[in-house]
């Protein structure tokens, strides 16, 4: 279990550089688009699309990773009232849960972009397909990192839930 546990922590890490990546980059394009707006007066028809899909692409593979460290919003009020071993069992629950909606997103994230094979986006014309892989993507992701939650629940490592250090 140790080794799928070091597996997931890897696969972290390289997803966490490649949103550091992809924020670089929107940043970069941002502050070229405004030079090239108001200095160059040429706008670029293309960097708004290519940023707010890139930000669609982050929010879905970042969810993923925070699932893993157990940064998402939850209300912990009643875990923190009961015994150790109902929390425990409420921790599972809690990842079983995930594991269903996660799964049901992976399903229809899949069909989404089934459904729009052939629409292409407007300034860049690439495939809609595209910006919509990042449900199924993100959701696989997630699915695999709630493995983890759960395999460190039934192994005590649980306790930490830090997942493990994400900088290479």
């Amino acid at each position: 279990m140790r080794h799928v546990i070091a597996v997931a922590d890897r696969m972290n890490c390289w997803i966490f550089n490649l949103i550091a990546v992809i924020f670089g980059l929107i940043s970069l394009l941002t502050i070229f688009q405004v030079f090239a707006r108001y200095i160059l007066r040429n706008p670029l028809v293309w960097s708004e699309e290519l940023s707010r899909y890139l930000m669609i692409w982050i929010v879905f593979l970042g969810t993923a990773i925070a699932l893993r460290k157990g940064l998402l919003i939850s209300v912990e009020v009643i875990q923190q009232l009961v015994p150790k071993m109902v929390k425990k069992v409420l921790e599972v629950i809690t990842v079983l849960v995930n594991l269903v909606l996660l799964f049901i997103l992976i399903k229809y994230g899949f069909g989404i972009m089934a459904n729009l094979v052939g629409q292409s986006t407007g300034a860049m014309d690439i495939p809609v397909a595209w910006t919509y892989a990042a449900i199924p993507v993100g959701a696989i992701l997630a699915f695999l990192n709630s493995i983890v939650v759960l395999i460190e629940i039934f192994t005590e490592k649980g306790e930490e839930k830090n997942g493990g250090d994400l900088i290479l």
